[in-house]
């Protein structure tokens, strides 16, 4: 069953990460020419592709819970240090959608973490099994970043 969600979880994930890549790449001049909007477009990279390569590390050995806790905290704390870190170094406030998405998969991220470092505990609170918690999490990474995107193609759109 993991390995299942991990590798059908790891492919969506890196496929959207491409398209938005995609799309990163046609807009690259734009983009560039204003920093804060750079920084905000690779926010929505991280959370998109972050939760895929947390798959990928999962998918080295389903089975051994120790790697896929280490791995899942180690990319979690990387992938909170990352957003606050573009959110900091912005020169202006990030147009609101952007603002609040980043800020909910900072949380997402943490709770990720919070699973891996302490699955007993989410055990024992809510009586779900940590890794079906992943699961519904990375589900609402994903969705988090999906809407982020649209929303700052849009705000774009508004702005010509």
């Amino acid at each position: 069953m993991f390995e299942d969600f991990y590798s059908t979880f790891a492919t969506v994930s890196l496929t959207v990460t491409g398209l938005w890549m995609y799309v990163a790449s046609s807009r690259f001049r734009d983009w560039m020419g204003d920093r804060d909007h750079f920084r905000r477009a690779s926010a929505i990279s991280v959370q998109l592709a972050f939760p895929g390569l947390m798959c990928l590390f999962a998918l080295i050995d389903a089975q051994n819970s120790t790697l896929w806790r280490v791995s899942f905290g180690l990319t979690s704390a990387a992938a909170i240090a990352l957003l606050v870190g573009l959110t900091r170094r912005s020169t202006g406030r990030w147009y609101r959608p952007n603002e609040v998405g980043n800020w909910i998969a900072v949380v997402i991220f943490a709770a990720i973490g919070l699973v891996a470092v302490a699955p007993k505990a989410i055990d024992d609170i809510m009586s779900a099994a940590p890794r079906r918690m992943e699961f519904f999490l990375f589900t609402l990474l994903l969705l988090d970043g999906l809407v982020v995107a649209w929303m700052m193609l849009f705000e774009e759109a508004q702005a010509a």
